[in-house]
């Protein structure tokens, strides 16, 4: 999944929406967004990341075409589509 895929799909979101991130079974928060080398890094943590904070985030940036990549335990492991639950404002990346 490239960033560019990743807004328009929430692109009809509550600002307020949180990112989760799903990795062998586990749910973890998404909480950092790092751009490096042509790669969009997300990184899970304490707090998870709202629609709001990633729009600030990326919102003007130019080359969204990026893809996507989990970073966990210092491996990274490409992200290739998400969940959306409206009821509870969540989105789980897998």
């Amino acid at each position: 999944m490239r960033l560019t895929d990743l807004l328009q799909l929430i692109d009809d979101l509550n600002l307020n929406t949180s990112f989760y991130l799903k990795h062998d079974d586990q749910l973890l928060m998404w909480s950092k967004l790092t751009i490096t080398d042509g790669k969009c890094l997300l990184y899970p943590g304490q707090k998870a990341m709202t629609k709001q904070k990633l729009i600030k985030l990326v919102g003007r940036m130019r080359g969204r075409g990026i893809p996507l990549l989990m970073v966990i335990d210092q491996q990274e492991y490409p992200i290739f589509g998400l969940q959306i639950h409206e009821d509870t404002n969540q989105v789980i990346l897998i």
